[in-house]
């Protein structure tokens, strides 16, 4: 495993400093690329001279057969999340909304110029956003001219996740049985396995924040400059994936602390080291935001679309996520099948939250994004957007401790550890910085934005005596089995994107219990999944716009996910972002004959903005509104300028 892990490192810090490299002498391209992977090659086979000249000093030994790896029930529904997490990458195409409205969009535009650039537009997110995943997927954008393969970047990570838990756990002084135990079941946490066939970027920096803390723990152990130059790498890493993620890097930084001399035995190697990892960190995107707004993480601008909100009190932050936090974490995973939780509890809920904020006390979370707002009412259920360590593990907490507690009083406190001063501080510092993060972050999807911290927290719980004998348990190991077998159901029937064919299914109860309110509604609203529109969608624009065209202009009155599907295949054509700013001779300028155009109806008219550019109508695709609980959605429209 640890071989993957330094492989994976390296890997990235490739990509993403090429990303940069190239990007800054305008060769963003497949000859770009080339010469990057030339030299690497290269610098392999360079390396693995070297490497034979040095016999190993402990020979490696076969291990067990594949097979045999996964006798055992844990493993084996590991890798039945791994499978279902695969085919539902590969299957089904991914609507996770920030990807499509910014990630994706950024890339292609960086791809068409072949450079990073600051790019015009309605959104700021495009420009001021963490770029390490960005970069992990342009040269798979670029070279196979789709982004249907981009779910394998977190799909190889996941894979990754058991055995980096594991090597943690122990060395912060938790017992091999009881780590072995929840290095699956936390693997199995709703965030990690939702993702792993998404293109999501939460849990992609957890494998980074893992290895980090583990290898520079290993650095210490046998003196290796190596492993600590890779744990700096890993968590440069981690933090140009997400801003959030920056608090973590103290971790690594206790870890690395008494390695720090290794730095010192090869100052050449640790500076080259140093340089990449400032090039991969937050480092590059922060003075870029410096430069055009005078702030590093610019997340209150104008035009974003959460502007005016994140300016935290410290205090009331805490506060505030200590609500919200564990109230995403309870969310059933489909609620929406419990007539009183979808059609009456969650609607109301909702509603007395926007009125609590308006009250003397809730005024104190307006900054919030959304305070106490719950999705369920909206998303089919929980998906890669909105799910943090899930129901499942919270159960399993409360459940082990109750088992523990029952074990002492049958068996004693038993067996004392020996102290360890650096575990003992690496046990209790995630704590601290989880308050950090809940003092500054209010954004509406903090679960799922916590998904790197999640696993640092438990060492802390599971050190305590007794934990051996919990996990001995048959009925607690049956609970921890039968979580993983409900994230097993929750990835087949996440309602955005099911493996599961559930419209049929709905349809067929319908024809059965024609006058079942909850069966009717259920088929009403999957008459026409998430999944099926958006290859409708993508089949209309398609159809609609002529292959001629080498650049079309993208007019969302909203932020919206439709853009992507304008650029696909990829080199085909440019897509343009508009803004009422723009105009008409603007549009002529750049060329432009065609705009596609979502316009919701409160914001305007289509007829208005035709006579404004001088277009008439090509095309419309009105979107299906198969429940009154559904939102009103806007429809897309094609304007051919005359």
């Amino acid at each position: 495993m640890l071989i993957v892990v330094r492989c994976w490192i390296v890997l990235s810090t490739l990509l993403v400093s090429a990303g940069w490299i190239l990007s800054g002498l305008h060769q963003l391209n497949r000859i770009g690329y080339g010469v990057v992977a030339a030299l690497a090659g290269i610098a392999i086979v360079l390396w693995q001279r070297k490497v034979k000249q040095i016999p190993p000093q402990h020979p490696a030994q076969p291990g067990p057969p594949f097979y045999h790896r996964f006798s055992r029930p844990a493993p084996l529904f590991f890798l039945l999340l791994v499978l279902l997490a695969f085919l539902s990458g590969a299957l089904l195409p991914d609507l996770n909304y920030d990807t499509n409205a910014y990630r994706l969009p950024r890339i292609f535009n960086w791809l068409w110029l072949e450079q990073w650039h600051w790019i015009d537009t309605f959104d700021p997110r495009r420009n001021i956003a963490g770029c390490g995943f960005e970069w992990l997927a342009a040269p798979l954008i670029l070279f196979t001219h789709t982004d249907r393969f981009l779910f394998l970047i977190n799909w190889i990570s996941y894979l990754m996740l058991p055995g980096l838990i594991f090597s943690i756990f122990i060395r912060l002084q938790v017992r091999p049985r009881v780590a072995w135990w929840w290095m699956w079941f936390l693997a199995a946490g709703w965030c990690y396995a939702l993702q792993a066939g998404s293109v999501d970027n939460d849990s992609l920096a957890a494998v980074y924040v893992l290895a980090a803390v583990d290898l520079a723990l290993r650095a210490h152990e046998k003196n290796s400059a190596a492993d600590l130059w890779l744990s700096l790498l890993a968590a440069a890493l981690a933090t140009g994936v997400k801003q959030t993620n920056l608090p973590l890097t103290l971790l690594w930084l206790m870890a690395a602390w008494p390695a720090r001399q290794l730095f010192r035995s090869r100052p050449a190697g640790s500076l080259l080291i140093a340089g990449l990892g400032l090039l991969v960190s937050i480092v590059p995107i922060s003075l870029i935001n410096l430069n055009h707004y005078g702030t590093w993480l610019p997340v209150d601008v104008a035009g974003l679309p959460s502007s005016g909100k994140f300016q935290l009190n410290p205090f009331w932050g805490i506060i505030g996520n200590a609500f919200c936090v564990p109230l995403q974490n309870l969310v059933p995973p489909f609620s929406e099948l419990i007539p009183p939780c979808y059609s009456y509890w969650l609607p109301l809920w909702n509603e007395q939250m926007r009125h609590f904020l308006f009250t003397p006390f809730g005024a104190h979370f307006l900054s919030f994004e959304n305070f106490g707002y719950l999705s369920g009412v909206y998303y089919r259920g929980i998906c890669e957007g909105n799910a943090g360590i899930g129901l499942g593990i919270v159960i399993l907490v409360p459940a082990t401790w109750l088992e523990l507690r029952r074990q002492r009083k049958r068996s004693g406190r038993g067996e004392i550890m020996t102290p360890n001063p650096l575990a003992s501080w690496l046990r209790i510092a995630p704590w601290a910085l989880l308050l950090l993060f809940m003092a500054k972050v209010g954004t509406f999807s903090n679960a799922r934005h916590l998904a790197p911290y999640y696993l640092f927290l438990f060492p802390l719980f599971l050190v305590k005596t007794g934990q051996d004998r919990v996990v001995r348990q048959p009925r607690w190991q049956r609970l921890g089995l039968e979580i993983m077998l409900l994230t097993a159901i929750v990835v087949a029937g996440a309602g955005n994107r099911p493996l599961l064919p559930l419209p049929p299914i709905w349809q067929f109860l319908h024809a059965t219990f024609p006058h079942n309110e909850v069966v009717a509604d259920q088929s009403a609203r999957y008459a026409e999944s998430d999944y099926e529109a958006a290859l409708a969608r993508k089949k209309f624009l398609n159809a609609a716009l002529p292959s001629t065209e080498s650049i079309v202009g993208y007019y969302p009155i909203i932020c919206d996910v439709d853009e992507p599907n304008l650029w696909l295949p990829f080199g085909r054509r440019q897509v343009e972002c508009l803004s009422p700013a723009d105009s008409p001779e603007r549009l002529r300028t750049l060329g432009i004959h065609y705009v596609v155009i979502h316009l919701h109806p409160q914001e305007g008219s289509i007829t208005n903005w035709m006579e404004n550019y001088q277009g008439s109508l090509s095309a419309q695709y009105t979107f299906p509104r198969p429940s009154i609980k559904t939102p009103a959605a806007a429809d897309l429209y094609v304007v051919r300028l005359n």
